[in-house]
């Protein structure tokens, strides 16, 4: 029986395809130590709370989630040592940001921005580890 004159009898070893599968492997790696490395990266309180009121819209706010914010908030009161006013003013603009979002995303249009922000929210702040 004749063989194709296109088909292989083994795996492709040249170094082109060598190339190309690794190149296939760091783009499938990047976006995952992306997600590990921005697990804990909060720039502001009204960032943090942001997160946290999605979490509670999506119903995802887990004793852990809360725990985790409570810390998050605690951790940003004191490295930036922020008032009791700031502390407001920025709780007041994350919760109305949430809210908004919220709105927008129309009647049964939160269910993919739960499913995506809202578990990558939890997910960030159930891991949030207690002060040392």
């Amino acid at each position: 029986m004749r063989k194709h004159r296109f088909a292989r009898s083994g795996p492709d070893r040249t170094p082109t395809s060598l190339l190309r599968a690794l190149s296939l492997g760091l783009l499938l790696a990047v976006p995952i130590v992306g997600f590990s490395q921005k697990l804990h990266k909060f720039n502001n309180l009204t960032e943090a709370v942001y997160f946290f009121e999605v979490t509670l819209y999506c119903g995802l706010a887990s004793d852990a989630v809360i725990r985790g914010y409570h810390y998050l908030e605690d951790d940003f009161r004191r490295t930036h040592h922020l008032t009791s006013k700031e502390m407001d003013e920025q709780r007041g603009r994350g919760w109305s940001l949430a809210h908004a979002e919220w709105q927008n995303r129309g009647l049964g249009g939160f269910r993919a921005w739960c499913a995506t922000e809202g578990r990558e929210a939890a997910n960030a702040l159930s891991s949030f580890p207690p002060p040392a």
